[in-house]
C-alpha cells in the first residue's frame, strides 16, 4: 500500500479510526498531530471527526558521529534512552546532556511556535487520538505515547493511536501501551514512513502553525 500524500492518507485513517472513538458530542474527542510530519494527517482525522487539532512534539537525541538515535524526549518529561545503543556506543544519560538540552529548547520553541499563543487543549477526561504520518521509530512513538499518559492532571480518559503505516514489529509493543491501534498498513519491515507516500515533503514550521489555526482555536477552551 503507497499513499498518494499525508492528506489522501488522513483521510483514509479517518474513516478507520471513527470506530474507535466512541462519543464525540461536547468536546469529548480531541486529535494530536506528532508534529510536524504527523500534522496534515492530523488535520484530515479532525476535520472528519469534528474534533480540534493540537500537537505533540517529540525530539530525538543524537551522539555525534552516530547515525542512529540514542533517545527522544517530549517538553516536561524525563528522556527515554536507547540502553543498547548507550552501550554500544560507552557513552551514559549524563553524557548526552547537551543534546538533551538543545533539543529539550527546541520541542519548546516549536510548541510555543505551533500554537501562536494559544494554550494547549485540554485532555482530561477526553479520548485523545494521537496521529503520526507513520510508526517506524520505537523512540519516538513510546515517548510521544509515555508522555500523554504519564501521572498527570491533564492525563486522558482514553488514548488512540493512529498511522497510516506502521511498523509490524513496533505495532506489538505499543498495542500494550494504548486503549486501540489503528493502522492502515503493517509491513513486516518499516524503517521510515517517506517511502510509503508518493509525495512526502518537510512539513515547515508554517505550514504547521497554519494546520493548527486552521483546526485548533476553537476547541483550545477547557
Amino acid at each position: 500500500m503507497r499513499f498518494p500524500d499525508r492528506s489522501a492518507a488522513g483521510q483514509q485513517l479517518a474513516r478507520a479510526v471513527l470506530p474507535f472513538v466512541g462519543d464525540r458530542t461536547g468536546g469529548r474527542v480531541v486529535v494530536l498531530g506528532l508534529a510536524p510530519g504527523g500534522l496534515p494527517v492530523a488535520a484530515e482525522v479532525a476535520e472528519a471527526l469534528d474534533a480540534p487539532l493540537d500537537a505533540t512534539v517529540v525530539r530525538q537525541l543524537n551522539v555525534p558521529g552516530y547515525d542512529r538515535p540514542v533517545g527522544a524526549i517530549a517538553d516536561g518529561d524525563p528522556p527515554l534512552f536507547d540502553r543498547e545503543s548507550l552501550k554500544v556506543l560507552g557513552v551514559t544519560p549524563v553524557e548526552v546532556g547537551e543534546s538533551v538540552k538543545r533539543e529539550r529548547a527546541e520541542v519548546h520553541r516549536r510548541e510555543v511556535l505551533y500554537r501562536d499563543g494559544r494554550a494547549p487543549l485540554c485532555l482530561r477526561g477526553r479520548t485523545v487520538v494521537l496521529v503520526s504520518d507513520g510508526l517506524t521509530d520505537a523512540l519516538t512513538a513510546h515517548t510521544a505515547v509515555r508522555a500523554l499518559l504519564r501521572d498527570h492532571p491533564d492525563r486522558p480518559e482514553r488514548l488512540v493511536l493512529a498511522a497510516p503505516v506502521c511498523d509490524a514489529r513496533l505495532a506489538d509493543e505499543l498495542r500494550r501501551d494504548v486503549d486501540a491501534l489503528v493502522c492502515l498498513h503493517l509491513p513486516p519491515y518499516a524503517h521510515a514512513a517517506g517511502p510509503w507516500y508518493g509525495e512526502f515533503h518537510e512539513v515547515t514550521d508554517r505550514e504547521a502553525a497554519v494546520l493548527l489555526r486552521r483546526h485548533g482555536p476553537h476547541g483550545a477552551a477547557g
